[in-house]
């Protein structure tokens, strides 16, 4: 399955797999190509239980961007007010959007590339 393009893209049509803390050790590199290509949602067990969840960073941020507008008081009724404009076809896309406030160019989010990190001194072995 492709990832969408576009910044917003439907989260319940992304595939969701789940595996093994050993399964993650064991193929880390084709797993983490998966999620960042695809935009597939691991979860992770440990000892049969889920651990955690391994997910692409514009996923997650999507879910961080819900929860902070959670946060603000009145939120359900700004949800459901938005939920009926849409309905009704009111509202402007988001292209149009940006290039009315002179953000052309800003809309989308780019991956950055990982920091390098500084070698670390090696210890000295102990006899």
């Amino acid at each position: 399955m492709a990832k969408p393009g576009g910044y917003a893209y439907n989260l319940l049509s992304t595939m969701e797999k789940i595996i093994s803390v050993t399964d993650l050790v064991r193929n880390t590199a084709s797993i983490a190509k998966e999620v960042a290509d695809e935009g597939t949602i691991y979860r992770i067990t440990r000892g049969g239980r889920g651990a955690m969840v391994l997910v692409d960073e514009e996923y997650f941020n999507g879910w961080m961007a819900a929860l902070d507008e959670m946060r603000h008081p009145g939120w359900r009724e700004e949800y459901a007010q938005t939920t009926r404009d849409i309905a009704a076809r009111r509202g402007k896309d988001l292209d149009e959007v940006v290039k009315e406030l002179g953000l052309e160019g800003h809309s989308r989010p780019t991956r950055r590339t990982p920091a390098r990190r500084p070698s670390r001194a090696r210890r000295r072995k102990s006899r």
